[in-house]
């Protein structure tokens, strides 16, 4: 049995929850997951949320293989019949290998509609013989779920939350939750219980639960996730909501030192940067002119970074943010509002002759991929085609770009912006040195909005 289990108990009141889902979860049954968190070659995390249980156990096994292993995590105040998370971490796992498992509440079984499964990583490095492997995966930002009590008047800005049963049917390998995966709202701002009840009230939601269980999901957060609207470092509660994120995620990392919350992970050929935008930001208002050391990601993080950029061997290099980064055309939040670390971490790639850098973004409230190539836009100084796809919103509105300047923004590709509830999914498929992203956006239905082809022959240093 792991000596690795995390516990996270939380105190507030359960009846909140109920009245805010105007349903009643039953004691002693499953409220939220169970999760699938990393998944890695040799070790994966599953999340499962419960109330007034006394223990919630894990059993699991390879296919095909009779040895069953299990774990046990003991709740100490089921007394208190308050809502709790249980993390299991899974060790010494069998490389490539399908595993089953089965959850217990209290030494029985819960059954689900849905298998309860996963796959660990293949091993490959630079040295194999083979070519890599195929990635497929999904990529979507700000999941708004209704509440009535708390939310502004008129129509509901929270739309259906359809879309995650969709993506549940995708077959992808894991989903990148690129931030504003809850929405805090302004009765929530100013308390430990109001930020653990709107953590709490976004999990329970009914059509999430297949989606949480179907692949790996990894998170990054956001300003609606950190705090208040466009958050910085000053945001009072910072600390409060890091913890939120921590218990509510299964991630290996989590920043360092105690700060932040941005990691990095690795599949196949690809690196994937998960980034925290809002931990070490300073405000967006502030004159670059006045204070030309303005951040989005601080010293701490950006050094990480470059670090992580320059030892990377992998074909491609994901850099994975809250909002957009090559969008010069905007005036909403983005690193247009950063510009000096936007070429400093361009000149940083330029510099370092670092090649198959891509960014993925969130936050707009629409789908969109922008394309820009050096040679017709010299202020870029990455010697390459740079990409920045954007996929936004899953289940919140919808943003009013159609009737504004950016409507033509000239680095769009053609026939890629779409606006309405959207995923996206990222094919990496074909032969090493010949390695083939072929890009998708999805309406919440899974019906296919455009599709993109990049080559890896892009991304190379000219």
């Amino acid at each position: 049995m792991s000596k690795r289990i995390i516990l996270y108990c939380f105190a507030f009141l359960f009846f909140q929850i109920s009245n805010a889902q105007k349903q009643t979860p039953t004691p002693g049954k499953i409220i939220s997951g169970p999760m699938l968190g990393y998944v890695e070659h040799r070790e994966a995390l599953v999340w499962v949320q419960t109330a007034c249980n006394k223990s919630v156990a894990i059993k699991y096994k390879k296919n095909n293989d009779a040895k069953i292993l299990s774990q046990i995590i003991m709740n100490d105040n089921s007394n208190k019949c308050e809502p709790w998370i249980a993390k299991f971490v899974l060790p010494l796992l069998d490389v490539n290998s399908e595993y089953t498992y089965e959850i217990f509440l209290d030494n029985a079984p819960v059954k689900f509609n849905y298998p309860l499964k996963f796959k660990t990583e293949k091993l490959w490095a630079p040295w194999s013989t083979n070519d890599p492997y195929e990635i497929n995966f999904l990529f979507g930002s700000c999941n708004y779920v209704n509440d009535s009590a708390y939310d502004r008047p008129g129509k509901p800005y929270g739309q259906s939350t359809t879309i995650f049963n969709s993506m549940a049917k995708s077959n992808a390998d894991f989903m990148i939750w690129l931030g504003d995966n809850t929405y805090l709202r302004e009765a929530d701002y100013s308390s430990i219980s109001g930020i653990n009840y709107r953590y709490l009230h976004t999990r329970v939601e009914k059509n999430l639960q297949p989606f949480l269980a179907s692949m790996p999901q990894y998170a990054m957060w956001d300003d609606h996730d950190f705090g208040d609207d466009d958050a910085s470092k000053n945001f009072a509660f910072a600390n409060i909501t890091r913890q939120c994120f921590i218990d509510y995620y299964g991630n290996n990392q989590y920043g360092e030192n105690g700060q932040g919350t941005y990691f990095k992970f690795v599949k196949s050929d690809a690196d994937f940067y998960l980034t925290d935008g809002r931990t070490f930001r300073d405000e967006s208002k502030l004159d670059e002119k006045i204070f030309p050391q303005k951040t989005m990601l601080g010293k701490q993080q950006l050094e990480w970074l470059k670090n992580n950029l320059a030892h990377s061997t992998s074909t491609f290099k994901f850099i994975c943010l809250g909002g957009q980064f090559l969008n010069s055309e905007t005036t909403k939040e983005s690193f247009n509002l950063f510009e000096n670390e936007r070429k400093e971490i361009m000149q940083f790639i330029a510099d370092q002759k670092i090649s198959g850098v891509i960014f993925i973004s969130g936050d707009r409230h629409h789908c969109e991929l922008m394309k820009y190539d050096s040679l017709a836009n010299p202020g870029y100084a990455v010697p390459y085609t740079l990409y920045d796809i954007t996929s936004s919103p899953l289940t919140s509105g919808v943003s009013g770009i159609l009737n504004s300047p950016e409507k033509n923004n000239p680095h769009r590709v053609a026939n890629t912006l779409f606006v309405g509830n959207n995923y996206c999914k990222m094919s990496i498929t074909g032969k090493r040195n010949e390695r083939m992203i072929t890009l998708f956006c999805y309406d919440r239905d899974g019906v296919e909005k455009w599709k993109y082809e990049i080559k890896e022959s892009e991304l190379k240093m000219h």
